[in-house]
């Protein structure tokens, strides 16, 4: 599996999209990981991600925030969400009959929202035993 995970820090700029189009056509990723994107999914431009072989599988939730952190994943791909919060989702996925987990963070810069994500993250690990 390949992954890629960009603090974007804006999706909307032109020359943002380019480079990251330029990564996606280069490294051809299996999952795709946004941070600071900045603005709403649904002000994307139409299809872009589907152009790219891409859907969007999953994004934190931040009460009354707009989203920071967008999971993309190949088409053919169906991730199981196991967790989401306000800092990182985690999902499962079968790859050659292997199941495995994987969570995409974005951790914040508070020491005590930190805790709860370490807190979070090992209870996940305990509950869902898996590589």
């Amino acid at each position: 599996m390949r992954c890629l995970y960009w603090n974007i820090r804006g999706f909307a700029n032109a020359p943002s999209r380019l480079a990251l189009k330029n990564l996606i056509l280069n490294n051809n990723p299996d999952f795709v990981f946004l941070s600071e994107p900045w603005m709403k999914f649904v002000n994307t431009p139409r299809n872009w991600f589907t152009r790219l072989n891409l859907k969007l599988f999953a994004s934190n939730s931040r009460d009354n925030l707009d989203p920071n952190l967008w999971c993309f994943c190949k088409t053919n791909l169906n991730p199981n969400i196991l967790q989401i919060d306000d800092q990182s989702v985690a999902f499962s996925l079968t790859d050659n009959d292997k199941l495995f987990a994987m969570a995409a963070i974005y951790a914040s810069t508070s020491n005590i929202k930190r805790k709860n994500l370490w807190h979070n993250l090992n209870t996940l690990q305990a509950q869902h035993q898996l590589p």
